[in-house]
């Protein structure tokens, strides 16, 4: 076990050293300890810091059979650390043979912009500035830094409102599904109702249906209504809800989304992408149908409505 005293300067050289951090482009004279004094503070921190994370990344060769799914739980990351950390598989799909880097814990990779610094890295992805410096080896201004607990997500898709919405006379892109939120039937991954959830490992409610479609795959809206959220949901991800009046549905974990707040939409219109965004282990579509009660609104099992839209399609198309 360090002596107080000298666990006492490691975090006193560390903090220092996270307030001298500027913006501004640091000079190589600068970077390089001087002194005897500075040279002991660089060792001491040194010791303190170690190796930076992204100098300790480990590879995995993809065999026959894995999937993305099952390579993040056999290192117990999220399938985003992986997705983040390897450009090549962000349609959420591996090949046998591929080359993956793989992070000792989740977070994400991100590039130092010319404003910025560790502070505000931080900030923004909300951890501790003095965890930042040191998980990236407690270097000043390293190009590239690793964010721990950060989750990686798609950039969002430039969308460009509809026309039908800015009445220019030019048409959405209609699907006729009958209602279905998808183009064609896919099968349910996850009911609705109680279940062990395969982020968290609790047992939670699951307030929706989960459907087994492939990213990329279009989303539709159910019904005709007008769009009650567009954006960033937490959990859900990019998450759509749309109210229809005495009934609402809500898309979640999208890739991408198409329509904005208070933009009206009419059934089988495409209004997203399916992805794998939020709390989510692979590409999929959570569909919820919502009901108002003195509470709020509730959710409702789909499986009923699902199920017979679906007999529908199968029946149009055999």
């Amino acid at each position: 076990m360090k002596p107080f005293w000298k666990i006492s300067l490691i975090v006193v050289t560390t903090a220092i050293a996270i307030a001298s951090l500027s913006p501004s482009p640091i000079s190589a004279t600068n970077a390089i300890p001087s002194t005897p004094i500075e040279q002991s503070r660089a060792a001491e921190a040194e010791e303190l810091c170690g190796k930076p994370t992204l100098d300790a990344l480990a590879q995995h060769k993809v065999k026959q059979g894995e999937t993305l799914e099952s390579i993040a739980k056999q290192y117990g990351l999220k399938t985003a650390t992986l997705m983040g950390m390897n450009p090549e598989v962000r349609n959420g799909q591996v090949k046998v043979g591929q080359n993956l880097a793989i992070a000792p814990m989740d977070g994400l990779v991100y590039r130092f912009k010319n404003e910025e610094n560790y502070t505000t890295i931080a900030k923004k992805y909300n951890v501790r500035a003095d965890v930042l410096f040191e998980r990236n080896g407690c270097q000043r201004r390293p190009q590239v830094v690793f964010v721990p607990g950060a989750i990686w997500k798609p950039d969002p898709v430039p969308f460009n409102p509809p026309a039908i919405a800015r009445g220019s006379g030019e048409s959405a892109i209609i699907m006729q599904a009958g209602g279905y939120p998808l183009p064609y039937s896919v099968p349910v991954t996850s009911n609705y109702g109680w279940r062990m959830n395969p982020v968290t490992a609790i047992w939670s409610f699951h307030s929706g249906i989960d459907l087994g479609a492939s990213f990329g795959t279009p989303v539709l809206a159910a019904k005709t209504g007008t769009v009650e959220f567009a954006g960033w949901g937490g959990g859900y991800g990019n998450l759509i809800e749309l109210n229809h009046g005495s009934t609402g549905t809500r898309y979640a974990h999208l890739e991408s989304i198409f329509v904005y707040q208070g933009q009206r939409v009419v059934q089988g219109q495409q209004i997203g992408l399916v992805g794998s965004t939020g709390r989510s282990t692979g590409p999929h579509l959570h569909f919820e149908i919502m009901v108002p009660s003195g509470d709020g609104w509730v959710a409702l099992d789909p499986a009923p409505y699902l199920n017979r839209i679906a007999s529908i399609l199968l029946n149009l198309f055999v």
